[in-house]
Formats: C-alpha cells, structure tokens, sequence
C-alpha cells in the first residue's frame, strides 16, 4: 500500500498480536508497509506522521516440516441437543456425524477434543499450531490455558515456544451450525418456524416443502467437529 504517512503499526485482533510494522520509504515520499497475511486473513494497520515507539509486530517464517499431532482423540459432547451423544475415543479425526454412536447426525451443539502430544525435538522461536479443517468454530487451550478462538477461513494460531512443556495437553473445543438440528426437527414435523408476519420462504423449489415454505428435510447432514488433520510447524522470526 502506498501512503504520504511516515510510520506505521499493526493489530491482529484475532491472535492479540501487536507492533510496529516494518516499512521502507518508497518514491515520492511514499510509505511501503510490510504484512504478512494469509488467504482470508486481515489486520489493522495504523499510520502516523509520527514515530511509533514499542516492539516490533512479529514477522515469522517456517523453520522446517508441519509434524502431525494426535495420534488418538477423547471427543466430549459438552452442550447441544437434542441430546448429548456418548463420549468416544478416536484413532482420527473426521465428522462427528460419520461416527457409529446415536445421537451425531442430529447433534447442533459443542463437543471437546482432547490429546496428547510430546515436544517435537526441532528447534523453533515459536509454532503454528494448525487445526485443519474445523466445522464451524474452535476455542484451543493448550496445557489448561486458553490460547485462542479461530473461526473460519483459518484455523491457525501462533505459540511461542515457552508455552509448551515435555508433555502436552491439547483442547480444542468445537461448536457447529444449527443446521444439523434444523434437519432433525424438519423431518420429524416439528413446528420451529414461528414468526409474526411471515415464515421463512425458500429460494429453491426443492427446499419447498407441501405448505410452501422452507424446510431442511431432505438435507443430509452437515460435516461437524474437528475434521484436521492437526498439525505444529517450527516457526523463526524475521529479524
């Protein structure tokens, strides 16, 4: 970007990250200002005539292979309905609504992912801790503590290296859409649809259901929970 400003800062609100951005005087009294974003990804940037004082926004880059975490999963329906499935012990990750126990097809609600996980012996400044695919949304706790909440398109969170021990204990708590549930109450004729003035019409006819408005009956279910693969990449700063 180009701006007559001579300084600049940058907030990740996502991942309460802050600093002073890195910048290069272009021409004609021009300001280059460096990010780092990822597809979907944005920040603050804010610019000032004068000088910013403070630490330097933590620009990174890979310092070696992704390494595959969990080789097994505890899965805890926490909250949701209409009723909470059992718990169930994973070998891999993949929807809740493939799984053979009653009650996931149906399920709108919040379930908690748990495992393991040794200390990769790479050295690394700090880690991207990579969920992979998540449907919808992900609260991660590392070790007891809260790191972050990601939602869709990235499902990324940045650790420093202090935070993790020889043994590690990985959450990630997982909430998906009320579709699931809406599918559920639709087939078995259950009247949810209550609005004053109008119900809710369907843009498409095979949505239609015999007094014309919408229903989600013939809807399969859709993917939820932690569907990975989980991942943890070293990271070094760019000095």
């Amino acid at each position: 970007m180009n701006t007559k400003l001579q300084h600049a800062a940058l907030f990740d609100p996502m991942m309460q990250r802050s600093g002073v951005a890195k910048t290069r005087q272009g021409d004609n009294y021009t300001l280059d200002i460096f990010l780092q974003l990822k597809p979907g990804e944005s920040c603050i940037v804010q610019t000032s005539t004068a000088n910013i004082t403070g630490k330097q926004f933590p620009y990174t880059e890979t310092s070696g292979d992704a390494i595959v975490i969990g080789d097994k999963w505890d899965l805890k329906f926490l909250s949701g309905g209409p009723s909470l499935p059992v718990s169930i012990q994973l070998k891999e990750l993949g929807s809740w609504t493939a799984l053979d126990i009653v009650g996931v097809k149906e399920f709108s609600g919040t379930a908690e992912y748990s495992t393991h996980f040794k200390m990769p012996t790479v050295k690394a400044d700090l880690w991207s801790l990579n969920l992979g695919d998540v449907k919808e949304s992900a609260t991660i706790l590392l070790n007891g503590k809260k790191i972050a909440t990601v939602i869709d398109p990235l499902y990324s969170v940045t650790i420093p290296s202090s935070e993790l021990k020889t043994d590690n204990f990985l959450q990630v708590i997982v909430t998906n859409g009320m579709a699931n549930r809406i599918i559920d109450l639709d087939k078995r004729g259950v009247q949810w649809k209550k609005f004053y003035n109008i119900n809710m019409s369907a843009r498409l006819a095979e949505n239609r259901g015999a007094d014309g408005l919408f229903t989600a009956a013939k809807w399969e279910p859709k993917p939820s929970g932690l569907l990975g693969p989980v991942t943890i990449t070293p990271l070094k700063y760019i000095r």
